[in-house]
């Protein structure tokens, strides 16, 4: 009888409990409804969220916002809200929840201030101020944050909520800012309109399920952990995020944002900080003081500590979503980087972030690398690997080659304790390795839930807990220690790599500087036929006496822009001027284009351009040399009129004339000191031909004039150099390229003795400078 009396005093309790609980309700405002972060995740989300958090009492609204118009906007959300679903669970409970929550989903097209000002009084809900209703509002701004400010600044005005019993959360998502200065900015002018405690910065790899257990891993271990993560016992850390998609798609982004921007200054940070802060004592409370004071001490980041590469498609990717290249080829699609932390805990210990597109797996990691100081005296024959072997802890965020996500610890190391978030996994394979140990030599532990990260930003968004969050104060430390080394290497020509598994990016540390171990990019090699790779290393350095570089034609051409590209600012800064003689053919079209995408910052303005030789036909015609460099190059380019030099003169009828060698000639005296060319790009004919001197022309002995008139076997009527001032150049390149002309290299690389009476091109011999033959595997190697 006393049992049934207070049982029936419980319920009676619960009973009066249950209805004084306090109405909520809450508007959740989407703007982007239609774009692709709603489509793929946030919609999904939102749904979780009411599936969860829905009931008598706390109810939900949610509004779809765009400038699309109403009619159509309404109908693109309706059929994306199809793809919301029960992601598995096939009850009934969960069907009828999704009929109510497309149901509470209405689009709305925001534009205009009026639009703003409607949605405000009559849509979202609104109660009296001495209500007992608890009113909140979600505005999420899935939308370019060139919009942040101006967006807040209308919300602030027509819907953010300012009763005493009312909330409001204004929900951003990254980039913040494209550096120091421009982030303060954004958060100076937000701040106008919303309170810190209301800002929400989302930073969804803090949601990961991973990361979500870093902190309570390291508290639930604290007498072990404590201990030892410090600069006495951790050898270095590194913190990775790899890729196998490439940037196809996202190259406008990319060349705004690059890699170290897009990962490295926030998601791998952030990382940083979770492994290595003071532990809270209270972790709600304590958690961003801590992690604040934490990023302070992490110094600055210099030039040298950051290698970066590009993967070697990127440039025809941004050629076919017609980015600017001019930009594209500075874009960072692969980086590595060296940090360190200025604190008593953590100074002298590397941390190495590495981060790339088009890489070998997806995979990203922490990984704590604790120092080896076991030195084997006896015994050492019946020594125990799997004891005494490396001594790490790795937290698995994306899986990669391991068969999920997880905490790994080495059995060597310590026997974890697991917070209530984790379980052990058992592992079977004897075949799984990571980092060089067997899988078995680890103790593996895994999230119980591995929810999508999103679905975690929203609920802690609902909830107020900003852990998955950055405050105003975390984000100018992680610009702090990132703005300067963007801008150092904004302009630093990243290293070309190949897609997928390119081991020259493996690079090496010392004295605070990082290193690729192969400078050379396996592109080259990759690139070789089985003949070419058995061939190339008995490669000659020299060929007809000169010297010989030997390549793939696309890297041919951009050493040879490379080079012509130093030369150029090299003089312009000593002489004031840079003068620059061209030949026609197809292999110039090529140099032409690796000069325009590789060096945008070329001294044109300063350069003046030659012809070696042309034929004597109007510019209009197919054949004008003259025509080839004008429109591969010179109309791309922004330089003077009068520091064009084009050997036919487009104005007079007769296009070729002793008048014209006298004119020509008068030029170059005036403007070419000492008749010293900076740099003469010559061709090979099949014939051993270069510029117009062909085999047996009595103009192959001529020592006294600069320019001539001359002719072929096809008595086409030609201008051209004469070797009196060809061999006065300063730097000289004799490009060979193409199949057909192995051949001619065959012949002059042999042992039989050759004259120039035969072979022009030996009468090439720069009396002070020097000379280089560029030839391509195609024409060295042959078919």
């Amino acid at each position: 009888m006393k049992v049934t009396s207070a049982f029936v005093l419980l319920l009676s309790f619960l009973n009066s409990f249950h209805c004084t609980t306090v109405q909520q309700h809450t508007d959740v405002v989407l703007f982007g409804a239609l774009g692709d972060l709603s489509r793929k995740y946030l919609w999904q989300s939102f749904f979780q969220l009411y599936l969860e958090e829905q009931t008598e009492n706390k109810t939900f609204s949610f509004y779809g916002i765009s400038r699309d118009a109403q009619k159509e906007g309404s109908q693109k959300l309706t059929k994306l809200l199809d793809d919301v679903n029960c992601e598995g669970d096939i009850s009934s409970v969960c069907g009828l929840k999704l009929f109510e929550f497309r149901q509470l989903v209405t689009y709305v097209q925001l534009k205009t201030d009026e639009q703003f000002d409607s949605f405000g009084k009559h849509k979202l809900k609104n109660i009296p101020e001495n209500s007992d209703f608890v009113l909140g509002r979600i505005f999420y701004l899935a939308i370019p944050p060139n919009v942040y400010s101006s967006v807040a600044a209308r919300l602030s005005s027509c819907c953010k909520l300012k009763i005493s019993h009312a909330w409001s959360r204004l929900v951003l998502e990254k980039p913040f800012g494209s550096d120091l200065q421009s982030a303060l900015s954004m958060a100076r002018d937000i701040g106008k309109h919303f309170k810190e405690e209301e800002i929400y910065r989302v930073d969804h790899y803090l949601a990961k399920s991973v990361v979500r257990q870093i902190l309570p891993f390291r508290n639930r271990n604290f007498n072990h952990l404590e201990t030892i993560l410090n600069n006495e016992h951790v050898e270095r850390i590194e913190i990775a995020m790899k890729e196998t998609a490439d940037s196809k798609g996202r190259i406008e982004f990319y060349d705004k944002y690059g890699v170290i921007r897009d990962v490295m200054q926030n998601h791998m940070t952030e990382l940083l900080a979770l492994v290595a802060m003071e532990l809270p004592n209270n972790h709600h409370n304590d958690f961003d003081s801590n992690k604040n004071k934490l990023l302070s001490q992490v110094k600055e980041v210099k030039e040298e500590h950051v290698l970066t590469g590009q993967y070697s498609r990127y440039l025809h990717h941004a050629e076919q979503e017609k980015a600017n290249i001019s930009l594209s080829v500075y874009t960072a699609t692969f980086a590595a980087s060296l940090l360190n932390i200025d604190s008593p805990r953590w100074n002298g210990v590397p941390i190495i972030m590495i981060s790339g597109k088009a890489l070998d797996e997806r995979s990203s990691y922490i990984r704590i690398k604790f120092k080896d100081s076991v030195m084997c005296v006896c015994g050492c024959k019946s020594f125990n690997v799997s004891q005494h072997g490396a001594r790490q802890i790795i937290f698995q965020i994306n899986p990669g080659s391991l068969p999920t996500v997880g905490i790994l610890v080495s059995k060597n190391l310590f026997s974890p304790h697991l917070p209530k978030g984790l379980e052990d996994m058992v592992v079977t394979s004897q075949e799984s390795f990571v980092f060089g140990q067997s899988l078995n030599e680890f103790y593996f532990s895994v999230p119980k839930s591995n929810e999508n990260a999103y679905v975690t930003v929203v609920r802690d968004l609902y909830r107020g807990d900003k852990k998955s969050f950055v405050t105003t104060e975390g984000l100018e430390h992680l610009w702090h220690i990132w703005s300067s080394v963007i801008e150092e290497t904004k302009h630093r020509h990243p290293k070309l790599y190949l897609e997928k598994n390119d081991i020259s990016l493996n690079f090496g540390y010392s004295n605070g500087i990082l290193r690729y171990v192969e400078q050379e990019s396996s592109l080259v090699a990759d690139e070789f036929s089985e003949r070419e790779r058995l061939s190339v290393s008995s490669l000659p350095s020299h060929f007809l006496g000169h010297m010989l570089l030997v390549k793939p034609d696309v890297q041919l051409y951009k050493s040879l822009a490379e080079k012509i590209n130093d030369v150029a600012k090299t003089t312009v800064v000593k002489a004031g001027i840079f003068h620059l003689a061209l030949s026609g053919g197809s292999s110039s079209i090529q140099l032409y284009r690796a000069i325009l995408k590789h060096f945008p910052k070329f001294p044109w303005r300063w350069t003046h351009i030659w012809q070696v030789d042309e034929r004597c036909v109007h510019y209009d015609d197919q054949l004008s040399n003259f025509k080839t460099i004008d429109e591969e190059l010179l109309q791309n380019v922004r330089i003077p009129y009068g520091n064009i030099h084009p050997m036919v003169d487009k104005s007079v009828e007769n296009v070729c004339s002793t008048g014209s060698v006298e004119r020509y000639k008068a030029a170059l005296v005036h403007f070419v000191s000492k008749l010293e060319l900076d740099f003469i790009i010559l061709g090979m004919g099949q014939d051993g031909h270069t510029a117009s001197l062909f085999p047996k022309s009595g103009l192959l002995k001529d020592n006294e004039n600069l320019v001539a008139m001359t002719t072929n076997e096809s008595s086409v009527k030609r201008m051209t150099l004469l070797f009196s001032i060809l061999n006065k150049a300063r730097h000289t390149a004799v490009i060979v390229s193409g199949h057909k002309k192995h051949d001619i290299v065959d012949s002059l690389a042999g042992s039989e003795k050759k004259n120039v009476k035969d072979y022009p091109i030996l009468g090439v011999n720069s009396q002070t400078g020097n000379v280089t033959f560029y030839i391509d595997n195609d024409a060295w190697f042959g078919k």
